[in-house]
């Protein structure tokens, strides 16, 4: 096996966010069941109707069927029945961010609980490939800084992997990480209405970051 030189290199890349990521339930409560589903589907339809009026803004919106749970509390070594709680939540992916502020405030004066944003990069975004460019880039120099401190040449790249993927036979890979974006602060239901002043939601910059380990031939004096 002719000798290598192994190394890692990392590549850094920003970008501003493709989508916003926000989700907005709505709860009703109440002694029946049907109490606490009908507050709550009011409560739905009111967020639904301001939803509707984004929708050129949006691009997917996920919503969970409304379900109805028993409520209790524990007193003196037993659970008591207390009522009923219906809950219902929405995902909504956001693309033109010029909405953002105008939506939360109305979801939350329609009753909903919001939360987030959660800012997201689309997978062909430009960055990934700029940060994976960097770390290949990286990885070369890294290369070349240490053959050249210790006087060797370096022949062409024996084999490139992403870290972790490289294993035995037999062995088990781990899932590739990704950077955690930035996620807002919960707003409560009610904290703001469509007549207030409008809530400021200014895009976050996103870093992405790859990595990439590559193998280079040693060359002998003579090659």
């Amino acid at each position: 096996m002719e000798p290598e030189v192994i190394v890692r290199g990392t590549g850094l890349a920003t970008s501003i966010p493709d989508r916003a990521e926000i989700r907005a339930v709505v709860e009703g409560e109440g002694t029946t069941r049907d109490q606490a589903f009908r507050q709550a589907a009011e409560t739905a339809g009111a967020v639904d109707s301001v939803i509707a009026a984004h929708h050129s803004a949006l691009d997917r919106v996920t919503t969970v069927a409304l379900t109805v749970q028993p409520k209790s509390r524990w007193k003196k070594g037993e659970s008591i029945h207390t009522g009923w709680r219906a809950v219902r939540t929405t995902t909504i992916e956001v693309i033109d961010f010029g909405h953002l502020g105008d939506l939360f405030a109305e979801l939350a004066g329609a009753g909903a609980a919001i939360s987030g944003p959660s800012w997201r990069l689309d997978p062909e975004n430009a960055a990934h490939s700029e940060a994976r460019r960097l770390a290949a880039s990286d990885a070369r120099q890294r290369a070349e800084d240490y053959a050249g401190a210790l006087g060797l040449r370096l022949g062409s790249v024996v084999w490139i992997s992403e870290p972790g993927l490289r294993v035995p036979s037999g062995g088990v890979t781990s899932p590739r990480g990704f950077a955690p974006m930035p996620v807002g602060s919960p707003m409560p239901a009610g904290a703001a209405g469509a007549g207030e002043d409008v809530i400021d939601v200014t895009p976050k910059e996103i870093s992405i970051t790859a990595s990439v380990e590559i193998a280079l031939q040693i060359l002998s004096a003579g090659s």
